[in-house]
């Protein structure tokens, strides 16, 4: 007997109107639905927090240094990249204050903090400061990225300790936590909320 063409039903007799026939190992498994995880979820801005079911507008909890890293937090919120201000390989984020963290910090003090960030990105992604470290690399047989580094690996590590300088300063003690954008691959800013 040939075996049927890959692409015709197959010839197998069975009733598909009598579905008690199917012998219990073939019989259509059910999908259990999952149940909802205690990490926050991630969303994009809506509009203004609900003020009765909403983590948002709350006081920080008690000594909330010992529950960053620890405990998961109440929500994340999510700051966008903005595409509009420079070049589309330099990763810029809105200033804009979310209402998220309105009792949390003041307009002022979260517009400095993405300007902060947003600085330091323009200038990591230099052209100039690009070629010379390529101009540097060829030149010295690619021995130059090995010991000195680029100027890109430097900027990250003064954005990664300017980021860790605002949270233990700023943040942390008001239950917020900054993640490093390369986190979310320079997609947005994320801050935990405690």
């Amino acid at each position: 007997m040939a075996s049927p063409h890959p692409l015709e039903p197959p010839t197998n007799h069975i009733d598909s109107a009598t579905p008690t026939t199917l012998s219990a190992e073939r019989q259509p498994r059910s999908i259990p639905t999952p149940t909802p995880s205690s990490f926050p979820k991630s969303r994009y801005y809506t509009g203004p927090p609900s003020p009765t079911s909403s983590p948002y507008n709350t006081p920080p909890p008690p000594n909330p240094q010992t529950l960053i890293g620890h405990v998961p937090p109440r929500s994340i919120i999510r700051i966008e990249r903005d595409y509009t201000h420079s070049a589309s390989h330099v990763p810029q984020f809105y200033s804009a204050f979310p209402l998220e963290l309105d009792k949390r910090v003041s307009p002022t003090e979260c517009t400095e903090v993405v300007n902060d960030v947003n600085e330091m990105l323009v200038k990591a992604n230099s052209p100039l400061w690009a070629g010379l470290d390529n101009a540097a690399a060829v030149f010295s047989l690619w021995v130059w990225p090995l010991v000195g580094g680029s100027h890109y690996e430097r900027c990250m590590d003064k954005l990664t300790d300017q980021i860790a300088k605002t949270n233990t300063e700023l943040l942390n003690p008001r239950g917020l936590h900054l993640i490093h954008p390369a986190h979310s691959a320079f997609l947005f800013l994320e801050i935990e909320y405690y």
